[in-house]
């Protein structure tokens, strides 16, 4: 099994790029502990074994942009790293791997790339570097590939599994369509996909072909028939045509002399045609020519009078004037480009003189505020100094200086002053500090005389302890001296004895015997050899009946196989036993149950439409029945509070009858004040009363009409108080009728709701009775859809049975063919097997004769061997006797000096404890005097500090001062006033100057205007002398024309067409009489021909040529074809078979460690297990299409399984990512035992961290016998070490101060 020693990172992330940044680390079986902070560089690490193994940069790096140490940190262009690798491979071989990769940044652009990639062979043990090679390089061959291979692992266990990045860890719990390729990669199945691809591929295509050739060996039998008849036309069509061919050949001299005159006819008439088109194409170019010069002559303003001679001169003369006019214009314009630069340079001038002036300006201000400052500090300084000022030092700057002077002369008396009090101090504690050196000195000696005599002492005491050692050891060796002069007596007759029953002669003779013996047998087998090689001319036949008869037994274990593995299941769904169309009969079956599942699905979905059916009434009915009983409370509630207790009929005849009251009582107020005002005016009139006609006295009279005025006043208030009666109780009634509505609504709803809750139950019943049915339903379904899958499931070996009876069968009557090619002479009791089995024995002989001999010859070399270690051995012991008499001699003088040591101790002892009771007086005054010491001292320093802070402020000011006065007398030396008045005068000459210029360029610009005005006036000049050169040019061509034209109507005068015509006439009658004449004869002759030509070329083609050749090789071909395509459908199905088996395989072995790894870790009690759930996309096995699986986490409770994806928390996702990718590594990484888990505690709570530490050290535990077993946790927690159980050390990963990351040991206490 492969493993990791050890990781070498420099310029990655955040580990530094220089020499000295390199770190390091060492991995340890069985677990390697990396501790650290977020940020540090623990997930790098990962990143650098991934990269490493896989050349892969990480995840989220921008193609290793952002992998390399980023350059910009320290301000350069690029940035190298390299990471090494030291592992052992699959076979236990130490191999160094080394990446080197740059990132540069060139012009704001970062790249990113691999510099080197190489794999060295490392040497120990003795052993020799790997197939003699010392390395490979990533310039020859893929680093990448041959890194895996020697791991063991592929690419994607180590991308997915082992050493997964912390970003990609949940990739358990993706979508399905990355899950998918995820693990179709791990189990490393693509290419064998591809291989079955190819195959189905290769078979559909040859099935396309067979059809194919099915119909072509149709069509080449049909055409090999044809081609007989086709022969028999052929010769009796040739006969006719050679009659034909005569009489033609008569015709054709009676029309030769006619041919003759009509081809000189045919001349003449070509001549007059070619002169007609010339004269036809002279007078198109006379007119054409005319109508130019109309044109031309239009467009002329001016007639030129000369020759064309002339003209070109003039137009000569014209192109010279033109060149001058030109060059003047381009002198005119360099001018004009000239002025402008020298005002562009005059206005540069004085832009710079204006910056200039300001620039000086500035200067003068800031030279007038540090005059002010100085003197304000001077002032200040002074009066803080106690220094006089006489004068006034800005008129006065000799002053100034003086004032300065006194200044320093002042600050430096200060110092002297602190110097002096310095010096005293030092003095003073220098005399104190003597003293304390001398007791200081007294105690030194003192202790160190105390430790020299105990170090004598104690050394006195080793070596008296010593020599007494030695002295017993010696006194004991006496014993030991006898002893060995025994051994040495044993031993020299051991070895006597050894040597004499040791004869070496005869086993020397032994093995030479044997020798010879094994050279017989080598002639033997070669003997052998050569017979084998005899009957080699037999051996493909017999070679082919052994392997038919192979296939054939292999064929009958596997129909015997397939049948007793669905012994039961056939006799469950067949009550008859079959022998032949397993898959037919079974795919009958299937149809059946199918069948009877769609009629009882439907039925289910019948009752569970009716099932909701009722329910949704139900819930319609029960909200209906709320919502009434609702309004009902609602409705009596209003009744109650516009009613009370009174009935409402009899309240509103109430409201009725009041509201007429007051109607009448409103409009008898209303219609009182005229009636008042007119019985008012009739008492007035004549004092009587209006109604009984009563005469009344005056006083009567008075009061009467007293009365009605009173009430006629009161009018408007009773008018008032019985409106508002009025209108409340018409309010009043209004409500009342507004409630009506709900007095109807309350009476249905008291009848109906009794209604509608009998109805309720009446749903409920019939719901109870369609969930009832449906559970039915159910429960019928579940049978016949376990014998669906069953069925389902036996598909595929049903093929593979029919597959291999029909093999069986052809199997059978090969091998009787094979047996009628042997042939009569063949002798069947001597079998290559059987000199193949001799041959092997006499092999097993040789090889065993060989091994007795090599351990003969061992056996002699092992005696040999225990002669020399006897000899060695008797040789020890005497040089051990020689040593212990040499110590016996030394005996006495070892016992005289351990005397002298013991009473050398007893003296020390004694000096020692006097100089240990001076000690102690010494340490009390040393310590006095170092107290008072200290004490004067502080005193001392605290003085000195306040005098170096008041003599230090003193300092500053005089600093500031001198720096004023400094920048006073800068600014005095630049004479700014002159400097600003000489640039104002420049300015003004610069502005001058520029005027001048820009009068200049106006001129220039005005010339070369009226220049460019006479050079289009030239323009047209030109374009008239050319019109005139091609007037002058075409009317010359015109005279020619018509020359030409009339020689033309010369020559056509010349020729008498109308007789040649006559004469043509004739010559043709009398040859198309010849030529139909010809013509049945040729038209007979050419269809004879043309069947002749026909069934030649049809005779000729090679689909009749070769048609009999092509009928054999079509028969032949689309026999091997239907062979292949049956050897493709075999291939294809063994291989799926072996796939699925692997997959399954695993895929129980996988889930099998999750549920165990979950059951382990998980403390909750919501999940029970989880697994990954492969669902096999069925497809009929028969078909050329190959199954595939789609990947699904799913989480099981009280056996009830639903997807994890989407369902689980964050912890939940961890834990079950970091189990399957532990399974996985489990299952798959059998060469390599390293697994790292990043971060495996994030989202997780404490109890659950618990477990999976609990976990984790019983992995460790199991695995721990496995020296190459390696587990890499990384954390940032601090409680998992201890969680963890027995840590020696871990690695910490950190920022120093330069913030890169580094790598230390650290040992656990």
């Amino acid at each position: 099994m492969s493993s990791i020693d050890k990781l070498s990172i420099q310029g990655v992330r955040s580990f530094g790029s220089h020499a000295e940044d390199l770190q390091s680390i060492t991995f340890s079986s069985p677990v390697t502990l990396i501790l650290g902070e977020n940020g540090c560089g623990k997930t790098t690490i990962i990143e650098c074994l991934k990269y490493a193994l896989t050349g892969e940069c990480p995840p989220g790096s921008d193609r290793g942009k952002s992998f390399v140490h980023d350059p910009k940190i320290f301000g350069l262009n690029e940035a190298l790293a390299q990471i090494k690798m030291k592992v052992r491979d699959k076979r236990g071989a130490e191999v160094s791997i080394c990446r080197t990769m740059k990132v540069s940044n060139k012009r704001g652009k970062v790249s990113f790339e691999t510099m080197d990639s190489t794999i060295n062979f490392l040497t120990d043990a003795g052993r020799s570097k790997r197939e003699n090679q010392d390395s490979l390089s990533g310039r020859t061959v893929d680093i990448d590939l041959a890194i895996t291979d020697f791991m063991g692992v592929s690419k994607a266990i180590i991308n997915n599994v082992l050493f997964c990045h912390q970003e990609d860890s949940s990739w358990p719990l993706d979508e399905a369509k990355k899950l998918k390729e995820k693990f179709d990669a791990i189990f490393g199945i693509t290419e064998y996909n591809k291989a079955l691809d190819k195959i189905i591929k290769m078979r559909k295509e040859e099935m396309d072909q067979l059809k194919v050739m099915e119909e072509k060996i149709k069509h080449v039998k049909y055409l090999k028939q044809e081609m007989e008849v086709k022969t028999l036309s052929l010769q009796t069509a040739q006969k006719k045509c050679d009659s034909i061919k005569d009489q033609c050949n008569e015709c054709e001299e009676e029309m030769k002399p006619i041919e003759a005159r009509l081809t000189e006819i045919r001349n003449i008439e070509f001549d007059i045609g070619k002169y007609q088109a010339q004269k036809v194409e002279m007078d198109t170019k006379h007119k054409n020519c005319k109508e130019q010069i109309v044109t031309i002559s239009k467009k002329i303003k001016t007639l030129f009078e000369g020759s064309l001679v002339d003209l070109e001169l003039e137009i000569g003369n014209f192109d010279q004037r033109m060149a001058e006019m030109q060059s003047q214009r381009t002198e005119t314009e360099e001018e004009l480009l000239k002025l402008k630069r020298k005002s562009s340079v005059q206005q540069d001038k004085l832009g710079s003189q204006d910056k200039k002036q300001e620039l000086a300006k500035q200067r003068h201000q800031s030279e007038q505020a540090c005059k002010a400052q100085l003197l304000k500090r001077v002032k200040d300084f002074c009066r803080d100094l106690q220094i006089p000022i006489d004068g006034d030092l800005v008129r006065q700057p000799e002053k100034m200086v003086d004032v300065l002077q006194e200044i320093e002369a002042v600050i430096i008396s200060k110092h002297c002053e602190i110097a002096e009090i310095g010096e005293k101090n030092d003095k003073a504690d220098q005399a104190r500090q003597v003293k304390i050196d001398e007791l200081r000195i007294e105690l030194t000696k003192s202790e160190q005389g105390v430790a020299a005599q105990e170090k004598q002492r104690e050394q006195s005491k080793r070596e008296s302890e010593t020599l007494e050692v030695e002295i017993e050891k010696i006194e004991a060796s006496m014993q030991e001296l006898k002893q060995l002069e025994k051994k040495i007596a044993d031993a020299n007759e051991i070895y006597e004895n050894t040597s004499k029953n040791l004869d070496q002669q005869a086993i020397r003779e032994a093995i030479a015997d044997k020798k010879t013996g094994i050279a017989e047998k080598q002639a033997l087998f070669k003997k052998l050899d050569e017979q084998l090689t005899f009957l080699g001319s037999m051996a493909k036949l017999v070679a082919e009946m052994g392997l038919k008869q192979k296939e054939l037994e292999k064929k009958s274990q596997e129909t015997h196989r397939v049948r007793s593995r669905h012994a039961d299941n056939m006799e469950k769904f067949f009550k008859c036993p079959i022998t032949e169309n397993y898959r037919r009969s079974m795919q009958g079956a299937y149809d059946k149950l199918r069948g009877e599942i769609q009629d009882l699905n439907d039925q289910a979905n019948a009752q569970k439409l009716k099932e909701q059916s009722h329910e949704i009434k139900r819930k319609n009915l029960i909200g209906e029945i709320a919502r009434m009983e609702k309004e009902l409370k609602e409705s009596e509630e209003l009744i109650f509070q516009k009613c009370r207790s009174t009935p409402y009929d009899e309240l509103l005849n109430r409201s009725k009858v009041a509201i007429s009251k007051l109607q009448l009582e409103h409009g008898a107020l209303k219609s009182a004040e005229a009636l008042y005002k007119k019985y008012i005016g009739k008492i007035e009139e004549e004092p009587c009363c209006p109604l009984c006609h009563h005469n009344m006295s005056g006083d009567e009279a008075g009061y009467l009409t007293t009365e009605l005025t009173d009430e006629i006043q009161k009018l408007p208030e009773n008018i008032t108080r019985a409106d508002k009666a009025l209108k409340a109780e018409q309010l009043k009634y209004e409500n009342l009728l507004q409630i009506g509505p709900n007095i109807v609504k309350v009476k249905d709803l008291k009848e109906a709701l009794p209604q509608k809750k009998e109805e309720l139950s009446k749903v409920e019943k019939l719901l109870d009775e369609s969930v009832s049915e449906y559970e039915t339903l159910l429960a019928l379904i579940g049978e016949p859809s376990h014998n669906l899958e069953l069925a389902n499931s036996m598909m595929g070996d049903m093929t593979l049975l029919d597959e291999a009876l029909k093999d069986s069968v052809r199997l059978t009557k090969e091998l009787a063919q094979l047996k009628a090619k042997m042939p009569a002479t063949y002798d069947s009791s001597v079998s290559m097997d059987a000199l193949q089995a001799e041959k092997s024995q006499v092999s097993k002989d040789l090889e065993s004769e060989r091994k007795e001999l090599d351990s003969q010859q061992n056996t002699f070399q092992q005696h040999m061997d225990a002669l020399n270690r006897l000899r060695e051995m008797k040789n020890g012991l005497k040089d051990r006797q020689i040593r212990l008499q040499e110590g016996l001699q030394s005996l006495p003088q070892l016992k005289e000096r351990f005397e002298k040591l013991t009473s050398l101790i007893n003296t020390l002892t004694k000096d020692i404890g006097e100089l240990k009771s001076k000690i102690q007086p010494l340490k009390q005054n040393l310590r006095t005097a170092i107290d008072e010491k200290e004490r004067l001292k502080g005193r001392e320093r605290e003085k000195l500090v306040q005098l170096n802070s008041k003599y230090n402020s003193y300092k500053s000011a005089d600093q500031d001062i001198q720096r004023l006065n400094k920048e006073a007398q800068d600014y005095a030396r630049l004479d700014l006033q002159n400097e600003i008045s000489l640039l104002e005068e420049s300015i003004k000459i610069a502005k001058d100057q520029l005027r001048k210029l820009e009068i200049e360029i106006t001129s220039k610009t005005d010339q070369l205007e009226t220049i460019k005005a006479e050079c289009l006036n030239q323009q047209t000049v030109e374009r008239d002398l050319k019109d005139n050169r091609e007037l002058k040019q075409l009317q010359d061509k015109e005279s020619k024309l018509s020359e030409s034209c009339q020689a033309l109507a010369k020559q056509l005068g010349n020729l008498d067409f109308r007789s040649v015509s006559r004469e043509k006439i004739d010559l043709t009658k009398r040859r198309e009489a010849g030529t139909v004449r010809k013509g049945a004869l040729l038209g007979q002759l050419g269809e004879i021909n043309n069947q002749v030509e026909k069934l030649q070329q049809e005779i000729d083609e090679p689909r009749f040529k070769d048609s009999l050749k092509n009928f054999r090789k079509a028969n032949f071909e689309m026999l091997v074809t239907r062979r292949g395509i049956e050897d493709l459908g075999q291939h294809r199905l063994a291989l799926e078979w072996a796939l699925i088996q692997f997959h399954s395989e695993k895929m129980e072995k996988i889930n099998r460690l999750i549920r165990e790894y979950w059951r382990m870790i998980y403390r909750g009690n919501d999940i029970d297990y989880i697994q990954v759930k492969t669902d096999e996309i069925s497809t009929d096995a028969s078909a050329d299409r190959r199954k595939t699986y789609n990947y699904r986490v799913v989480q099981s409770k009280n056996n009830t399984e639903i997807e994890m994806r989407g369902r689980c928390s964050a912890g939940q996702r961890v834990l079950a990512s970091l189990i399957i990718r532990m399974a996985l590594a489990e299952t798959f990484s059998s060469n390599c035992g390293v697994l790292a888990l990043d971060e495996p505690t994030t989202n997780l709570d404490r109890i659950n961290i618990t477990s999976l530490c609990d976990a984790l050290n019983c992995i460790v535990e199991e695995r721990q016998s496995q020296s190459n077993f390696m587990l890499i946790i990384i954390t940032h927690d601090e409680n998992f070490i201890s969680s963890l159980g027995k840590i020696n050390s871990y690695h910490r990963v950190f920022r120093n101060d330069d913030c890169k990351s580094v790598i230390r040991k650290v040992q656990v206490g």
